[in-house]
């Protein structure tokens, strides 16, 4: 794909994903919509169209977008309107008629930039071939500012991301500050050399959908968890913050009560050179782990694979590239709306301005506080 023509930029989401609310349902991912709307306005080159957005956002500000009626793609599709059928839906590779007929006249002609889509939604748009650039929020949680990664099916696009990779040098860099300042502080539990941390997650978040449209759960792996027991001296427990008490989690400690839960800061943990192990479904703490040099192992795929150099190809999209702060620049995003791939220039941080944008301290304001 060429350098792609738009005459539009519609800014969307995971527009099929229900959230429960009394009685009823809304759209899970509105606000993620509008979060990235406000972000990328004043981003956009001034000759650039203004964006619109395509939402199931039943308080949407008049003028400020399209009203995508969720409930009536599920009523087409003969599906429930819940949370297993989203999952279902969501994971298929092949997007169904009703879903591209749905889309196709109000992304005619445009250039489309997501938030976290789906594998079902961008088949949609590959079908209407749509150029797309879809932001990711990356696992690296612990930096001066969260991390964000961008794929797109736009090879121009693509060459403009790499050239705005974010540096494994940054990444060490940040890792080295915790460690030389947990080096002061008072060890968070008492742990023996090699022990192990078991972490906790959101049960409804995408990443635990599986292929099949089930979601994933802790007490499928108990004999994995055992095992683990058996390797290490001691086996913690950290629960997601945002999901201190997990049905399954709670049947993995009591039938593991080995296992002995924390309530320490993560980073705090892995910053201890007596941690050896972090186990987890397909929590983005492994990555995180690991650039701590701490051995990590997952128990079901990765939602993103971060690892991979996959370019796009035809109307697929590539790899996530984790980008430096240049994102969130005007300068990018001339670069990438040109297709301009010379040699950025290099931001500084600003310390937690998008961790604040999205209200997603994620344990790092421990660190922050500590480190400062």
């Amino acid at each position: 794909m060429s350098m792609p023509s738009h005459s539009r930029i519609v800014i969307t989401g995971d527009l099929l994903r229900p959230f429960p609310v009394d009685d009823g349902w809304e759209g899970a991912t509105w606000k993620n919509i509008r979060w990235l709307s406000a972000l990328l306005r004043p981003l956009l080159p001034d000759n650039a169209p203004a964006p619109t957005t395509l939402a199931w956002d039943a308080l949407m500000p008049a003028g400020a977008g399209v009203f995508f009626d969720t409930p009536a793609l599920y009523d087409a599709l003969g599906e429930s309107l819940n949370l297993r059928s989203w999952a279902t839906l969501a994971q298929r590779q092949t997007a169904p008629d009703a879903l591209v007929e749905a889309l196709r006249e109000p992304l005619q002609d445009a250039l489309v930039i997501g938030y976290e889509l789906p594998p079902v939604l961008l088949d949609a748009m590959r079908q209407l071939q749509l150029p797309v650039i879809d932001l990711i929020l990356h696992p690296l949680r612990f930096l001066p500012d969260l991390v964000f990664a961008m794929r797109t099916n736009v090879p121009a696009f693509h060459e403009v991301l790499l050239r705005h990779a974010l540096a494994p040098s940054e990444v060490a860099r940040q890792v080295g500050l915790i460690q030389a300042k947990a080096a002061w502080m008072p060890p968070p539990e008492p742990m023996p050399s090699g022990t192990a941390l078991l972490l906790g997650q959101v049960a409804s978040d995408r990443a635990m959908v599986l292929a099949d449209g089930r979601l994933a759960r802790l007490d499928d792996h108990l004999g994995e968890l055992h095992r683990l027991c058996t390797e290490h001296p001691l086996v913690l427990y950290k629960p997601h913050p945002y999901a201190a008490y997990d049905p399954a989690a709670q049947t993995v400690l009591q039938q593991l009560p080995c296992i002995v839960r924390t309530s320490a800061n993560f980073y705090h943990l892995l910053a201890q050179p007596e941690l050896d192990t972090v186990v987890a479904l397909n929590s983005s703490g492994l990555i995180e782990a690991r650039a701590f040099g701490r051995r990590a192992h997952q128990l079901v795929p990765f939602l993103y694979d971060f690892d991979s150099s996959r370019a796009p190809a035809g109307g697929h999209p590539g790899s996530p590239v984790a980008l430096s702060p240049a994102w969130n620049e005007p300068g990018f995003w001339r670069s990438m709306l040109a297709g301009d791939a010379s040699t950025p220039t290099t931001p500084a941080w600003v310390p937690n301005r998008l961790r604040r944008s999205m209200n997603a301290d994620w344990g790092y304001q421990f660190m922050e506080q500590v480190c400062a």
